[in-house]
């Protein structure tokens, strides 16, 4: 390995590089596909007969198949993060968002649009779910990585802010069609450029080591290096079992951020629909401001404390929802910020959390079976609470379902960390025998 140079260390770079594909990978594409249903619908003939509105049931099937072809990818694409380089990986990733944007303004009957679909799907594990943590955790040494993932997550909260209305005014003024076109240009500069010119896989590639790697504790008068389990073993754990278990749990929480303000206006009436928009705003401030807190928290104090105490945030949240829903202003928006902060978990917890467990020698392909009950349950959340709320004739038993996922969730993120330390004499450093065999 040559001697690391003086100056700026390439994390930083590397860093830089993920917070932009964040914001234009997520934060853009994901978090801005909203603006676009009802305009689609309506150039498609999708009408409601009954309101003579757009009928979107179609147009958002786009999201299901996106969903469910990154489902199907993700066990296979977590093998190529140890096996292609990133710029490659990374860059033809990033080349199937932007041509399925572009499609989309060339796209003239419904089906057609989930050809995007499809190619978002290939491409969500490396820019949306698995590639930045894997990024962060090769560049940063273990005690840095979950502040640097914490800050870059939160750069998916740009959508919500800047992203969205910038769009919907393009779309009210342009047609939505100019608005992919916009976007795919937008999404070219903030994932390609880093793709092609900031990211290697490893430091190692380029001749040094991880950032802050220098403070960490040495093993036998000699750093640290990579270490930890195959994917095989993982599987048979029962950390495996409790973080997927978790995983699934904390994906219906956007479900439940998303229909806060129908929610409140089912008690309050129609009235109530800025008390609504504003929790949503709320949600977003505790989304990006948990995500860093979160990622410091577990570097101070390790992620298993720091992933039960944000589950009880999230609990105090569903609680206040339970006990105060309708016209309360002040319980209202803290239950939106609260609620808001689960995203930190799946982001930023889940990621450090399998870390945590089973190292980072076999990280990418483990990290993406730990997204495929994401990928299941993350798209049906809001469809759960409706139909808990239908069931129930109202909306405090499915947010106090809320309350038992979240003490499930806490539980289950103690149960694999503990358990998790009874194998961590398995551990080997890629290279050396494997004694998961033995």
């Amino acid at each position: 390995m040559t001697e690391e140079k003086k100056g700026m260390h390439r994390a930083w770079l590397v860093f830089i590089g993920v917070c932009m594909m964040m914001a234009g990978g997520m934060g853009l594409v994901l978090n801005v596909m909203g603006n676009y249903f009802a305009p689609m619908a309506m150039a498609f003939g999708l009408i409601n007969p009954e309101t003579g509105g757009p009928d979107v049931t179609q147009v958002t099937l786009l999201m299901t198949v996106y969903s469910y072809v990154m489902l199907v990818w993700l066990p296979f694409c977590g093998r190529l993060f140890d096996k292609v380089d990133a710029r490659i990986l990374f860059g033809a990733s990033g080349i199937l968002i932007v041509a399925g944007l572009l499609l989309m303004t060339v796209w003239t009957e419904v089906w057609q649009i989930y050809i995007s679909g499809a190619l978002f799907g290939l491409a969500g594990p490396v820019i949306f779910l698995v590639g930045p943590s894997v990024l962060i955790n090769n560049w940063f040494a273990p005690k840095q990585a979950g502040k640097f993932l914490g800050i870059a997550s939160a750069f998916t909260g740009v959508g919500t802010f800047v992203w969205s209305p910038v769009f919907a005014g393009i779309i009210q003024s342009s047609g939505y069609k100019t608005g992919f076109m916009v976007e795919a240009v937008a999404a070219a500069i903030l994932i390609l450029i880093p793709a092609f010119f900031f990211f290697r896989t490893r430091p190692e590639d380029v001749g040094l080591k991880p950032y802050g790697i220098e403070k960490e504790a040495l093993v036998d008068g000699q750093e640290a290096k990579k270490s930890g389990v195959s994917g095989k073993f993982a599987l048979g754990t029962i950390a495996f079992w409790a973080i997927l278990v978790g995983a699934g749990l904390i994906s219906l929480g956007g479900g439940y951020k998303s229909m806060m303000p129908t929610a409140v206006q089912s008690v309050g009436g129609p009235e109530l629909a800025m008390l609504g928009a504003t929790m949503i705003s709320a949600a977003a401030v505790g989304n990006i401001l948990g995500k860093i807190a979160l990622g410091t928290l577990a570097d101070k104090i390790g992620i298993r404390n720091a992933m039960v105490g944000f589950a009880c945030i999230s609990i105090v949240g569903f609680l206040l929802m339970v006990l105060f829903m309708g016209d309360n202003q002040i319980p209202m928006l803290v239950a939106g910020f609260c609620i808001g902060t689960g995203d930190a978990m799946m982001s930023v917890g889940l990621p450090l959390v399998t870390r945590a467990c089973y190292g980072d020698r076999r990280y990418g392909e483990i990290y993406s079976y730990m997204n495929m009950p994401i990928a299941i349950l993350g798209g049906i959340g809001a469809t759960f609470v409706a139909m808990v709320a239908g069931f129930t004739g109202g909306f405090q038993t499915a947010y106090g379902c809320g309350i038992v996922f979240m003490a499930i969730v806490g539980a289950c993120m103690f149960i694999a960390v503990t358990t998790a330390k009874k194998f961590r004499d398995k551990w080997t450093v890629e290279g050396e025998p494997d004694k998961t065999r033995a």
